[in-house]
Parts: structure tokens; sequence; C-alpha cells
């Protein structure tokens, strides 16, 4: 007759009641930093001339990050609410509108003159804009990363 006898099991059982919450904290920081470092590529590489150059700075300051956890998915998402960022990401082909305007200028036939405020009439542009993926090539750039800083942040929470 063989005999063996358990010993741990009650620490091994407390670890295993540790280990959802101890694996949930550890992704919850790991995504929060992979999402400040692809927003942060975005800004600094991508819209700093890598893709687009930068003329205001308003598309750049409008990226944002939000991390959210809900039925049982943490999630990090880069963003933007700025009205041409979708242009510039997908591109654009098609008419738009412009409204009626005054412009000034400083230039006519390529030569210099006075500065002069002249009417710009309502009409309708054929415009066509390629794509310049900012968001879409940082995410992908970034894609080996986050399957290492995930794998790390799980490895890390089991052991």
């Amino acid at each position: 007759m063989i005999t063996a006898y358990l010993v741990g099991d009650q620490q091994v059982m407390e670890q295993l009641r540790t280990l959802p919450g101890a694996i949930n904290s550890g992704l919850q920081r790991a995504i929060t930093q992979l999402g400040i470092e692809l927003q942060r590529d975005v800004q600094q590489d991508k819209l700093s001339g890598q893709v687009l150059r930068s003329r205001t700075g308003s598309l750049r300051s409008s990226i944002d990050l939000r991390v959210d956890q809900s039925g049982g998915a943490i999630t990090a998402s880069v963003f933007t609410d700025n009205r041409y960022a979708g242009v510039q990401e997908y591109g654009f082909a098609g008419t738009v509108s412009v409204r009626a305007s005054l412009r000034r200028i400083t230039e006519a036939f390529g030569r210099p003159i006075a500065e002069k405020t002249i009417n710009v009439r309502a009409h309708d542009r054929r415009m066509d804009l390629p794509q310049r993926s900012f968001l879409r090539s940082a995410l992908e750039d970034m894609r080996p990363a986050i399957r290492d800083g995930v794998e790390a942040a799980l490895a890390e929470a089991v052991s």
C-alpha cells in the first residue's frame, strides 16, 4: 500500500484564490502603460513628421487615451475627436462645398503684390487626399511590444 500526504495545500489554495486579482491588476497596469506608449508614439513620431507634418498642433494635442475595464475585459483606446482626423487616417475622394469668404493675398501669378483682400465665391471643389495612417500604423508598429508586454504581465502575475 502507498500512502501520500499533501503538505502546503492551504498555501496552494490561497495562491489560487488570489491569482485572478493579481492577473487583473497586472494586466491593468501593463495595458495602461502600453496605451500611454502608443499615445506618445502617435504624438511624437507619427504626427511630428513621420506621417504628417504639424502646422498648428491641434491634431497632435487631440490624441487621447481611455482605459476601460468592463465585462471581464481591459481595453486601452487611443483616439481623437478631431474633425479632420478621419480624412487623414483613411483618405478622402469626393466633392466638398467651399463657403464664400474673404481672403488676403500677397502674391498674384507668382509675383509679390501689395496685400489685398478679395472675395472668394462659394464653389464646389474636387478633392483626392491619400490616406496617411497615423493611428492604425502606430498600432501595427507596436503590435510585438503589446504582445510581449501582455505576456510579461501574465507571467509575472502567475509566478
